[in-house]
């Protein structure tokens, strides 16, 4: 199983109302993948915290994250979300199988 996290760092005057959008918009889009499982999507809570919002699922396996990223509806997703509000998105993917080679993961 793959964990893969998007901290993503919101463009200055995107916040309130374009955040709440954001999160709605995350959720419809992302939940229409069929090989995205335990969809989460959440706003700062510290000031402090540079990332404004994230959001993360699990899959299978890498192939199947690869299918995700590769897929229209994530396409349009990052398109039409996330390069009009977002400056900078960190993603990272981690293998949630305590003693699997992450080489197979």
């Amino acid at each position: 199983m793959v964990h893969h996290l998007s901290l993503l760092h919101t463009k200055p005057g995107v916040d309130g109302p374009g955040l709440e959008s954001m999160m709605v918009e995350t959720r419809i889009r992302l939940l229409k993948i069929p090989e995205i499982t335990n969809l989460h999507v959440g706003k700062r809570i510290d000031k402090e915290n540079p990332a404004t919002l994230f959001f993360s699922f699990d899959v299978d396996n890498m192939e199947k994250l690869r299918l995700v990223k590769d897929s229209a509806i994530f396409i349009q997703f990052q398109r039409q979300v996330l390069e009009p509000n977002v400056d900078r998105a960190d993603g990272r993917d981690y293998e949630m199988e305590p003693g699997k080679d992450v080489t197979y993961s």
